[in-house]
C-alpha cells in the first residue's frame, strides 16, 4: 500500500489490469457492455484525482510543520529577549566620602580582626616580655642577690606588662587594616604599608615606648610574610 501511494500517475496507470475493467454485468439498462476504452479513461481519471489530492495533503503536512517550527522559533527568541528586556541595568558603584569604593563594613569582621591582632600580639609579646626580663635579671647584680621569689615577680610583671603592650599594638594594627580596607581598599600590600605607619609612628611618638620598636616591627614583618605565603 505505501509502495502504491508513492508511485506516480503514470506508473499507478500502467500496472493495471485493464484486462479485468470489462464489468461482468451489464452496467446499462439496455444490456449492452461499455467501451473498455471508456473505462480505461474513467480509471485514468480517478487514479490522477486521487494523486493529486495525496499531493495536495503532503504539501499542507510540510507547510504546517514549517509554519510550526518557524512559530517555536519565534516563541523562543521572545523568550531570550525577554529576560533581557526586563533585566534591570547593573547598579553604578557607590563612593564613599573619600572617593573611593571600598568594603562595606561589619562589625563581626572587625571584631575578628581585633580578637586576632590581640591573641597574636599578646602570645608573641609574652614570649617577647619573658626573654627580656631572664636577660635582664641575669645581667643585674641587683637581681642576682634579690630572692627567688623576686626574681620570679620581676620576671612575672615583665611578662604579662609586654604581652599586654603588644596585644594592643597587633590588635590596633589590624584595625587600622580593616580600616582602610572598608575605606579605600587598596590590597594587602596598600593595607600593611599604612596599618605600619599608623602604629609604628604611635610607638615612635612616646620615649617609653620606643625600646620595643624592634619587636613592634618584627611583628608588621610577621604579618606581612604571613599574607605573601597565604597568596602563594
Amino acid at each position: 500500500l505505501f509502495s502504491y501511494k508513492t508511485m506516480s500517475s503514470w506508473d499507478r496507470s500502467r500496472s493495471v489490469p485493464w484486462s479485468r475493467a470489462i464489468p461482468v454485468a451489464p452496467s446499462t439498462y439496455t444490456g449492452e457492455k461499455e467501451d473498455v476504452d471508456l473505462m480505461k479513461e474513467r480509471v485514468w481519471k480517478d487514479l490522477s484525482r486521487e494523486a493529486a489530492n495525496h499531493e495536495k495533503e503532503l504539501e499542507n503536512s510540510k507547510q504546517q510543520l514549517s509554519s510550526g517550527e518557524s512559530s517555536t522559533e519565534t516563541q523562543q527568541q521572545s523568550s531570550s529577549q525577554q529576560p533581557l528586556g526586563n533585566a534591570t541595568p547593573p547598579k553604578a558603584e557607590e563612593l564613599n566620602f573619600l572617593g573611593y569604593v571600598g568594603r562595606p563594613y561589619q562589625t563581626p569582621d572587625l571584631l575578628r580582626n581585633i580578637a586576632f591582632g590581640a591573641t597574636i600580639g599578646s602570645i608573641t609579646g609574652m614570649c617577647f616580655g619573658f626573654m627580656d626580663s631572664i636577660r635582664s635579671a641575669s645581667s643585674s647584680e641587683l637581681l642576682k642577690s634579690a630572692s627567688r621569689s623576686a626574681q620570679g615577680k620581676f620576671v612575672f610583671q615583665g611578662t604579662y606588662r609586654s604581652g599586654m603592650f603588644f596585644g594592643a599594638f597587633f590588635g590596633a594594627f589590624h584595625t587600622v587594616k580593616y580600616a582602610t580596607r572598608v575605606l579605600m581598599d587598596p590590597g594587602d600590600a596598600g593595607e600593611i604599608g599604612l596599618g605600619s605607619v599608623v602604629v609604628l609612628g604611635a610607638v615612635m611618638a612616646k620615649r617609653e615606648w620606643r625600646v620595643s620598636m624592634p619587636y613592634a616591627v618584627m611583628l608588621v614583618g610577621m604579618d606581612g610574610f604571613h599574607v605573601a605565603m597565604r597568596e602563594e
